[in-house]
């Protein structure tokens, strides 16, 4: 049910949004984060997508389904610095039987640093192409669920 036909609109709600903070291993002799340290950041991105909606990868890959990146693309506008505090905007764009594709937003503040996709593959344990099973696909579709305020006695962050 949640496998969209070509140039069918995903949901607005298949959005997460994550803050991070650039750590000094990340940044090259200029102080700026090194090209491909934003590749891990989309990728944390991606995986707190789905820890929101309740995914479990390791239940996945011990049912026999593995979702690997067969492509990657980075647009470079303007650099990040050790000690930047980023958002990582990661946005379902594509859900079809077998490929899933994120898109990425890297920001700090309101000024866009960086673009960036991915595409994954439902493949099996012998790495041949499979149907994405029908309950993932929902979860992935899935909104986030409302986060609870802090109250008294509860942590924060």
């Amino acid at each position: 049910m949640p496998i969209r036909a070509r140039g069918e609109a995903l949901p607005a709600h298949c959005v997460n949004v994550m803050m991070m903070r650039v750590r000094f291993f990340e940044t090259d002799l200029m102080g700026i984060v090194h090209h491909a340290a934003y590749l891990t950041y989309v990728e944390a991105g991606r995986v707190e997508y789905l820890r929101a909606r309740g995914a479990d990868y390791r239940e996945l890959a011990r049912s026999g389904y593995h979702m690997p990146v067969v492509e990657a693309s980075l647009v470079y506008k303007r650099p990040a610095h050790f000690d930047d505090e980023l958002v990582v905007e990661t946005r379902l764009s594509v859900l079809t039987r077998i490929t899933t594709r994120f898109d990425y937003r890297i920001l700090r503040g309101d000024e866009l640093l960086v673009t960036a996709s991915t595409l994954l593959a439902c493949v099996d344990a012998a790495h041949k192409p499979r149907r994405i099973p029908a309950d993932v696909a929902g979860m992935l579709c899935t909104p986030e669920p409302a986060k609870a305020a802090p109250g008294p006695g509860r942590l924060t962050g």
